[in-house]
C-alpha cells in the first residue's frame, strides 16, 4: 500500500475499512449493496473532511466501474454473503489493473463437518443474508482457477463474543429461541463445546480468519 495506490473495497459495509486506506493512499472507493450501509459510510467520511474517497451503492456481481481501474481491490468479511461468489471475483478481477493486488479476507468453515454442520445453522439463524463459510481450500481454488498468483495467505483464530455477534443483525422472538437451543445444544455436546469459552464471564466462540492475497 502506497500513496500513489487506488483501492476498491467491495462489499464495504459501514465504510470503516475504506476510511482507513483513504488517509494512506490517493483514492479509495467502497461499493456495497446496501443504501444503509452506504449512508453511513458517507456519513463517516464527511465527518473526518475526507475528500478523496466515494461510496457507491451498488451490486457486487456488476461493480460500476471500468476494466483495469484500481491497483488494489478488496473484500472483506462478505464472501460468505455470496451466493454468486464466483461472479463477485471475477468482477474483482475485471477492476483490477494487471499487476495489481487482490486481497480477500473472511471467515472460513470449520475442519470437522459436523462441528461446521451447526455452526452454520447458528449463522443462519442470526443473520439470514448468510450463505456458507467457504474453507480455505475453496478460496486457493478460486484464485488458482482464474490465474492470479497467490503472494502469501495467512489464518488466525479469533474468539468472538457471542451476544455482540448476536445482535449485529435485528432478531425476533423467534429467533432468539432458536439460537438458544441451538446454543444449549452445542454447549452440551462433547466436541461442539470446545469452539465455546468464557472469558471474564462473557460466553465466545472461536472462529477462523483467512486471508489471502494474490497479483492479478
Amino acid at each position: 500500500m502506497v500513496p500513489e495506490d487506488n483501492l476498491l473495497d467491495v462489499a464495504c459495509g459501514s465504510g470503516e475499512f475504506s476510511i482507513f486506506c483513504a488517509r494512506k493512499m490517493r483514492y479509495v472507493c467502497g461499493v456495497d449493496l446496501s443504501d444503509r450501509m452506504i449512508e453511513l459510510a458517507k456519513n463517516q467520511a464527511t465527518a473526518n473532511k475526507q475528500e478523496n474517497i466515494e461510496f457507491v451503492c451498488h451490486d457486487v456481481e456488476e461493480i460500476p466501474f471500468d476494466d483495469d481501474a484500481f491497483s488494489i481491490v478488496v473484500c472483506k468479511s462478505a464472501f460468505h454473503h455470496f451466493l454468486n461468489y464466483g461472479k463477485v471475483f471475477s468482477e474483482m478481477i475485471r477492476c483490477c489493473k494487471e499487476d495489481g493486488r487482490i486481497s480477500i479476507q473472511d471467515i472460513v468453515s470449520y475442519d470437522n463437518n459436523r462441528i461446521n454442520d451447526y455452526f452454520e445453522k447458528i449463522e443462519r439463524e442470526i443473520d439470514r443474508s448468510h450463505e456458507k463459510a467457504l474453507s480455505k481450500a475453496d478460496f486457493i481454488k478460486l484464485f488458482r482457477q482464474k490465474k492470479i498468483r497467490i503472494l502469501r495467505t495467512y489464518v488466525i483464530e479469533i474468539e468472538l463474543n457471542f451476544n455482540e455477534y448476536i445482535n449485529h443483525a435485528i432478531q425476533s422472538k423467534a429467533n432468539f429461541e432458536t439460537i438458544g437451543h441451538l446454543l444449549d445444544y452445542g454447549l452440551d455436546d462433547q466436541d461442539i463445546s470446545k469452539q465455546f469459552t468464557t472469558i471474564n464471564g462473557k460466553l465466545f466462540f472461536k472462529r477462523n480468519v483467512f486471508l489471502i492475497l494474490g497479483k492479478k
